[in-house]
């Protein structure tokens, strides 16, 4: 049946009709979100947090096959640069990752991520993978390439405009995600895969168990990033969405934008919104093209975060102020730069 949301403005519906056929990974995330829906984040242990320069601007979908990539969000550019010599990471393994690593930096106050003693374990228990299955293209093998990219990149954040107070100018920041990626054991390769050097973790042998952890060295400034300006997100939400990397973007975008948003804001524009979100070639088609997989993104949102009221308009998207998915702890989370 159709869901109708009334608005602040009395006059403004959303409507998401759920009689069109959807993704089965839609489907799922229905199944998986609205048993949970119940229980509070937090005390359901699902409470986990984004580094918001990568909320307001995205990681690729696919590999860019280059060593640099760039999104813009207004004023507002992120650069990621490969330090990894496979490339930029990309898709919905570095964007668990990241938000496993940014939850564990949060909830430890350490700079040093503890990856555990097997992927398969980690596979299964942090990103809720159920397939280890090794080979140049099994699960375990992607995981560990999109690893060692995100983990060797650089970012660059760079905003040019208003800094508060009427006062204009320019901002850049440098930002490693790691210092160090410290894998135990000389010999190590995948859980169950004997081929030498082909990824992260090697098997213990059972008189060894327990005697070592593959860790990794966040930088001070992303350790600072994530402790100092976290953006809470539901955890079962955001990997309910993991479908689509695009969905699981609009999901944190949109709860770090409610908890600021105060008034109903002018339409973004769909070009302005491919920038952040899609691609960095300009066409009217390629516009309309985006805004369709926007707007399919968006409905499977709308499941996992309904309080998110919009206006899909011609000519952008319109925010209506809502409860932001996950409240912040302390005084309404302001609009900052970064």
């Amino acid at each position: 049946m159709a869901k109708n949301r009334r608005t602040k403005d009395e006059n403004e519906t959303v409507t998401v009709d759920y009689r069109k056929p959807v993704p089965d990974w839609v489907r799922a995330a229905i199944d998986e979100y609205m048993g949970n829906d119940i229980e509070d984040a937090k005390h359901a242990g699902a409470l986990g947090f984004m580094a918001r320069a990568l909320v307001m601007a995205t990681m690729p979908y696919k590999d860019p096959k280059t060593d640099a990539f760039t999104r813009k969000n207004g004023e507002f550019r992120l650069r990621i640069l490969a330090g990894y010599e496979g490339g930029i990471p990309y898709g919905i393994y570095p964007r668990l990752l990241l938000s496993w690593v940014t939850t564990e930096a949060v909830r430890c106050q350490s700079p040093v991520i503890e990856l555990g003693d097997s992927l398969r374990g980690f596979l299964r228990e942090v990103m809720e993978l159920r397939s280890s299955s090794g080979g140049s293209r099994g699960t375990s093998t992607r995981v560990s390439e999109q690893m060692k990219r995100l983990f060797g990149a650089l970012i660059t954040a760079q905003y040019t405009g208003d800094l508060g107070n009427g006062r204009k100018g320019f901002k850049l920041r440098n930002v490693m995600i790691a210092d160090d990626l410290d894998i135990d054991g000389e010999d190590w390769a995948l859980d169950g895969d004997n081929t030498q050097g082909s990824a992260l973790w090697r098997p213990q042998d059972q008189h060894e168990a327990g005697t070592w952890q593959s860790t990794v060295r966040l930088s001070q400034n992303f350790f600072q990033e994530c402790i100092d300006r976290p953006i809470p997100i539901d955890l079962r939400a955001y990997k309910s969405l993991r479908g689509s990397p695009l969905a699981m973007d609009v999901y944190t975008w949109l709860t770090y934008r409610m908890s600021y948003t105060e008034r109903r804001t002018r339409p973004i524009p769909w070009a302005s919104l491919m920038l952040q979100f899609g691609s960095n070639f300009q066409s009217d088609q390629a516009v309309r093209d985006f805004k369709k997989a926007f707007l399919k993104a968006l409905k499977a949102v709308a499941v996992v975060y309904p309080q998110a009221q919009v206006d899909v308009k011609d000519n952008g998207l319109v925010l209506i102020p809502s409860p932001t998915h996950i409240q912040p702890m302390g005084q309404p989370r302001q609009k900052e730069l970064f």
